[in-house]
């Protein structure tokens, strides 16, 4: 079976996609049309279903694999996939389905083992209790929710490789900047994102749940951390006031979502950290599929610049 980097615009296509980010729009005539992204195993394209009638409606779900046909288009410089069939993989088809999903680099076993062992290494006895209430309360999902819909980490297990990938980033500036406190660090980095549990409806098909379009992540997580830090009789402790600060103000600005910004040290530090770690990401996926001596998509996190992967061995 063919992948989308196998077409050109204006060319009829039928390939095995999964679906992600299914929204159902309105065109300028009021009538609906189904928009959302498609992943081929490899690479992923914006699709459109401009004949959204009652048997595609029934059809469409967010998560599931599809063999999908129709025609490739230039939309502003970009290709589209604008569908007009679609129908559910069946097992007659032989189709690998695992090979459509995506997971984190290391394994969720692992991934267990080694934020565990940053929770052991907390001293302080108040903020490495919350920690592990926290995790304890959500476990599974902690190691098995993606930490987006699509902008990055938005695989199996991306929530918990997002947290490994900035503990471990942290603790290089742990060693030059004796200042910090590493139990703060850990601790926050540990549950700075753990209001995306509710806010995101799981690793399969994620879409935003009714609490995270009203309420979002931050709010979620800052109630969440209050109210266990609370129950443990922590209530007005310094350590848990600056770990839901360090929730309220990771993303940095008020414009950016945070109802705070970082006014605490470590809560400076894992701003920083989340934003390196989830713009890298963001880059990484696109320079993974890009050729040296080519420019990348337009990435969103970098305001839609393109990057250029050098090519050291080209000849001149």
């Amino acid at each position: 079976m063919k992948k989308i980097k196998d077409f050109s615009p204006g060319e009829d296509a039928t390939l095995i996609l999964r679906f992600h980010d299914v929204q159902i729009k309105k065109t300028n005539s009021n009538a609906d049309y189904a928009s959302f992204l498609a992943f081929d195993g490899e690479d992923t394209i914006e699709a459109k279903i401009w004949a959204f009638h009652e048997e595609i409606r029934s059809k469409l779900k967010a998560g599931e694999v599809y063999v999908a046909s129709g025609k490739m288009k230039d939309y502003q410089g970009k290709m589209q996939f604008n569908i007009t069939d679609i129908r559910l993989v069946n097992e007659e088809d032989d189709i690998d389905l695992s090979a459509f999903y995506e997971y984190a680099k290391i394994d969720v076993r692992k991934l267990q083992d080694i934020i565990e062992d940053y929770v052991k290494k907390i001293d302080n006895e108040k903020l490495k209790n919350i920690t592990i209430e926290v995790i304890k309360k959500h476990y599974k999902n902690f190691f098995l929710y993606p930490a987006a819909v699509n902008v990055h980490h938005n695989y199996f297990s991306g929530l918990a490789y997002h947290i490994y990938s900035m503990l471990t980033l942290s603790d290089a500036f742990l060693k030059l900047y004796s200042y910090l406190d590493k139990d703060l660090v850990y601790a926050g980095i540990i549950v700075h994102d753990i209001g995306k549990i509710i806010e995101l409806s799981g690793p399969k098909g994620t879409e935003y749940t009714k609490e995270g379009k009203l309420l979002g992540h931050i709010s979620i997580g800052a109630h969440e951390v209050l109210a266990i830090g609370n129950s443990l009789g922590y209530g007005g402790t310094d350590e848990l006031i600056t770990l839901v600060h360090i929730i309220l103000s990771h993303h940095g600005q008020m414009e950016y979502g945070s109802p705070k910004e970082p006014i605490v040290a470590e809560a400076a530090l894992i701003h920083f950290l989340d934003l390196t770690d989830s713009r890298m990401a963001s880059l990484e996926k696109e320079i993974e599929k890009t050729a040296k001596g080519e420019y990348t998509n337009p990435i969103i996190a970098f305001d839609r610049r393109t990057f250029y992967v050098p090519d050291f061995n080209k000849k001149e």
